[in-house]
Formats: C-alpha cells, structure tokens, sequence
C-alpha cells in the first residue's frame, strides 16, 4: 500500500474538505505517519475516516474530528499541552509539530508501552508518555496551556479545570449518556473562572472515564 498517498487523500478529502484552513494543522497531519501507530493488522485501514479500534475499549478518533479539534485551539506554537487518553500517541504526535511539549497520559499498558517505542523510533523528542490513571490528569506537571481529552466523556472533567494555566483551555468531546451525538466544547480559565465555548457536534467512541455515574471523588 502506498501510505504517502494514502496520507495525502486523508489530508486532502477528510480535512481540507471539512473547514480545516489552518495551514500548521494540515502540515502536521501530512509529516505524522498514521500507519506507524496502529498495530499491523490495522496497517492498510490506518486512513481512514472512522474511528479505529485499537483494543476492547480504546479507539484512535478520526482525523477529521481531531483536526478541527486541534484548529479550534487557535496554537501558537509556545503551549504545553497535556494529552489524556493518549493510546499509541498519534494525535500527540500531531500536535508535537504546533506546540512547545506534549506530555500524554494513558491507562492501557500494552498502549503506553507501543507509544514510548514509537516516539524514540520517529524521534519526536518533546512528547512524554506516561502510564496511569487518566482522570487525574499529571498534577505534578502541571498547570498545563492546553488539556485534551481524546474520546466523548459523558460528563464536564471539572476535577481537572485546576491543572489549566491561567488563560488555559480544555477541549474535549461531551456525550451525556443517553445522547447519540457528542458536542465538542472549549472550557477557558479566566480570572480563576471557567467558561464554556460550544463548537460543533461530534460522534466519536467514548473514552472509559468521567462516567455520569462515576465513583471519582474530586
């Protein structure tokens, strides 16, 4: 399969084609190889436009999602980003290209352990992978400029609106449970208050954490 390719039409057909103009965003997705983090079994559908499966409850979102995501961040380049839900690191990687430094978070070990070999094999040298629980964030790195959160969550993260700089935002996709569609949302720290931007609606596979019926205590 020819993945150069490949990687073009992605860029071509499923971002440029969806309101993604942001010239930075759209060199990231043509630098950052997809292919490489799947495993490879999943090699020859690494482009495309549906979430892919990566083990019993985690999901690579589509680049199309994640794109417009990622643009309606408005980066400048400077920010220290922290990526929840990180799985093999392909959307940190991305953002590794318009941002400071990345550290990203996952849970699943088998995923950690393939990100941290996929970042020391491409060399992208200003993400961090960690293992551990996801929903609390990296408090002893924080506070962060941007906090991502990869997948729907069924409710606002707010146990981790204290790791936002000021000025900081969080974007994350909200799906309540008993709602088909996600909304895409902005949540900006302002003067020590949080405020909310609605952007756009979102179907993407849940992330296993801010549950509506979660035991977490804040």
């Amino acid at each position: 399969m020819d993945f150069e390719l490949a990687r073009k039409k992605m860029v071509d057909n499923q971002i440029r084609a969806n309101k993604v103009t942001d010239l930075k965003i759209i060199d990231a997705f043509k630098y950052v190889q997809r292919e490489k983090f799947v495993p490879n079994s999943l090699k020859e559908i690494s482009y495309i436009d549906e979430d892919i499966q990566l083990s019993r409850n985690r999901f690579m979102i589509k680049p199309m999602i994640l794109a417009r995501l990622f643009q309606s961040l408005s980066l400048n380049g400077n920010e220290n980003i922290l990526h929840i839900g990180s799985n093999t690191g392909y959307s940190s990687a991305i953002l590794s290209r318009m941002c400071s430094s990345v550290i990203c978070i996952e849970s699943d070990k088998k995923l950690f352990e393939m990100s941290v070999n996929i970042f020391s094999e491409m060399g992208f040298d200003n993400v961090i992978p960690l293992h551990g629980v996801m929903e609390n964030g990296v408090i002893k790195e924080a506070p962060f400029d941007i906090i991502f959160i990869e997948g729907s969550i069924e409710r606002e993260p707010k146990s981790l609106f204290n790791q936002l700089n000021e000025n900081g935002k969080l974007i994350a996709i909200i799906r309540p449970v008993d709602i088909k569609i996600g909304k895409a949302k902005i949540f900006f720290k302002k003067n020590n208050e949080i405020g909310i931007e609605n952007l756009f609606d979102a179907q993407v596979s849940k992330l296993s954490i801010f549950k509506s019926n979660s035991k977490f205590s804040f």
